[in-house]
């Protein structure tokens, strides 16, 4: 396990086809035509959320851009201090061939359960974390143009394993998550780039991390998660809401998912939540769960094929693409290098 080097694997993907009416299976165990080597990586597990998060870079184009990190345990359950950064590039020609490039970049020291984002100008956003005795608020930003890191304003409370959400705007928000002192969170924090500064929202109801949020009509939805460490605490099934443009926010209570989750991943398509896959803190979930905003319920979705936690989920090209992530036996979800569309 101590020799790996720069090495990932391709890992199982799942890619619906969405439409105005239901999501459709198309295609599972789908992996890219690669143009850039990919060795195997030996078996290991997958902590903490690897894949944060992705951007659009070029909607016309169909082209996305990923960024995650990742952590590994060896034999003996040790983490080995890999603070590496990969960027990967998906497009499609006209052929609807898959191609996909990655790159390799170093996070300035090891660390884990932060989150990353892409900005506007293709800069990347590396936020909180732990190395598993600290937790962080530092927030440092990466650019291509110079290629080095640089460290912005904190936060105002260290965290790890907490929710982000990064607009269009750039601007950011952070919810909840682990503190120092092994407590759980309620804060809620904005970054306002137009100012360069952190601002305090009104905290959650409920303290909670490893959950998931998402943004939908200035609304922000925080869901699942979890309000205890380690074996201790309870699986949220509940739902949040604040409403970003009130004068007078509140966090508000909405729905209950069905099924308790932790470590799920969520998207908003065509004025539905999917809130895909995580955890029950005891097994990973297949399961998927769609909130209609027409209907206004929670109801079951088309399972994924593969129970899966920490992973991510996105749209690309009208289809829902879950990527990554690990299994009921802590194992990484891995594909094979070809397809066929």
């Amino acid at each position: 396990m101590n020799d790996i080097t720069h090495q990932i694997n391709y890992e199982k993907t799942k890619i619906y086809n969405i439409n105005e009416n239901d999501a459709k299976l198309i295609s599972d165990e789908k992996s890219f035509k690669t143009n850039d080597k990919y060795d195997e990586m030996p078996n290991c597990e997958m902590t903490n959320g690897e894949i944060k998060t992705y951007e659009m870079m070029n909607k016309r184009d169909n082209n996305i851009k990923i960024v995650y990190s990742y952590t590994i345990h060896d034999s003996k359950n040790q983490m080995n201090p890999y603070n590496e950064l990969i960027s990967m590039n998906i497009t499609v020609d006209k052929n609807n061939n898959y191609s996909l490039t990655k790159k390799i970049t170093k996070l300035p020291f090891f660390r884990y359960g932060h989150f990353l984002c892409l900005t506007k100008n293709n800069c990347i956003l590396s936020i909180g974390g732990t190395d598993g005795k600290t937790n962080y608020a530092i927030v440092e930003k990466y650019c291509e143009q110079n290629k080095r890191w640089k460290q912005i304003n904190l936060m105002h409370f260290a965290r790890s394993n907490f929710c982000g959400i990064c607009t269009e705007n750039n601007d950011i928000f952070v919810l909840g998550g682990e503190g120092n002192e092994k407590n759980i969170l309620k804060s809620v924090e904005y970054y306002d780039s137009t100012i360069n500064s952190w601002r305090s929202l009104p905290p959650l109801n409920c303290v909670r991390h490893s959950a998931s949020a998402i943004i939908y009509q200035d609304t922000i939805f925080i869901i699942g998660g979890k309000d205890g460490i380690g074996n201790y605490g309870k699986v949220h099934k509940s739902v949040e809401t604040l409403n970003i443009n009130q004068k007078n926010k509140k966090w508000e209570m909405f729905k209950s998912l069905k099924q308790s989750r932790l470590r799920l991943a969520t998207i908003v398509f065509k004025d539905k939540i999917y809130a895909i896959g995580g955890s029950t803190g005891i097994k990973d979930l297949k399961s998927v769960e769609i909130y209609d905003f027409k209907i206004g319920k929670w109801v079951d979705g088309p399972s994924l094929n593969y129970a899966r936690s920490n992973f991510v989920a996105f749209m690309w090209n009208n289809r829902l693409v879950v990527y990554g992530g690990i299994n009921n036996n802590k194992e990484v979800i891995i594909f094979k290098k070809y397809i066929n569309k």
